[in-house]
């Protein structure tokens, strides 16, 4: 089972960047022109293609919440070992 999942970024264009696992695309987070807020989404971990994006205020905050919806779905899945009691 695994301990993490090591998502690694790979910018794809200007303000662009897909979080990838190996050679797989499972997420991407943009900003758009003008905006000052990052758009991420996760798709085709969980089988499905999705395309409504979320928000968050920083890129780190993006990039957070596309590790954090990765490693949900793994988890469900069984192949992620449970989150140590806080």
């Amino acid at each position: 089972m695994l301990q993490e999942i090591p998502l690694t970024w790979k910018p794809i264009r200007n303000r662009a960047f897909a979080g990838m696992l190996g050679q797989q695309e499972l997420a991407y987070v943009l900003q758009h022109d003008g905006q000052t807020s990052w758009n991420w989404m996760v798709s085709g971990c969980n089988g499905t293609v999705r395309y409504d994006f979320q928000s968050a205020d920083t890129l780190d905050q993006a990039k957070a919440a596309v590790q954090e919806s990765v490693e949900q779905w793994f988890r469900q899945a069984g192949l992620l070992a449970e989150e140590p009691a806080r």
